[in-house]
């Protein structure tokens, strides 16, 4: 089971930093990564707010862009297709040394938030080293573990999901409510007082996860 992720990279060394200070009010979100040449890496970016194709030009002029083509258009937002060369930092090419997966993330003006799948702890210290090592500030936001298909969803623990579904059922979420937290605890075979904790817990993982 891997570890899932969530950082900041500060650098103006990074791959189409130029380009997006050279048109700061776009947005660039990488929805994919391409590592099957880590020297040559391919990025899928989906561009918004560039209604004067600025951002295109601006690719054109970026050292570290090997080729640009825009696949889709639509919805006020280009699809670009961007092989990257040769970047100050290969922030690619070590992913594809540690086996780790990105996942995405957002070209910044100063750097990227990514996010990316990572075997072990091991190897996202490893990664971190690397980028430290070459002048680039890591900033780790978020890190989960990543479920397994028999894992309740967002984060939850079993005893939440359990407790949230019982909750459910029974009508304690519904207007007027339909049941206490002690018929809850009785559905749980718990307390009352400690469906209340599940519950409320629950709650708010739910909610710190889905949004």
């Amino acid at each position: 089971m891997g570890l899932i992720a969530e950082f900041r990279l500060t650098s103006l060394e990074l791959p189409l930093t130029d380009a997006v200070a050279a048109v700061p009010e776009v947005t660039v979100s990488i929805e994919r990564i391409l590592v099957v040449d880590p020297e040559r890496p391919v990025a899928l970016c989906r561009v918004v707010d560039d209604p004067d194709d600025e951002f295109g030009a601006a690719l054109t002029d970026d050292p570290t862009v090997a080729e640009h083509v825009p696949l889709d258009e639509s919805s006020g937002s280009t699809l670009y297709r961007v092989r990257l060369r040769d970047p100050p930092v290969p922030i690619y090419r070590k992913y594809v040394e540690l086996g780790t997966t990105p996942l995405g993330g957002i070209v910044t003006v100063d750097g990227w938030w990514g996010r990316a799948r990572f075997p072990d702890r091991e190897a996202l210290a490893e990664y971190r080293a690397f980028c430290v090592d070459r002048g680039v500030t890591f900033q780790l936001e978020r890190l989960t573990r990543e479920s397994t298909a028999d894992d309740p969803p967002f984060g939850l623990t079993r005893e939440q999901y359990e407790a949230l579904v019982a909750a459910r059922e029974a009508g304690y979420f519904a207007v007027p409510r339909e049941a206490s937290t002690e018929a809850v605890g009785e559905r749980l075979g718990i307390s009352g007082p400690s469906a209340s904790e599940r519950i409320r817990r629950g709650i708010d993982r739910l909610l710190e996860n889905a949004l």
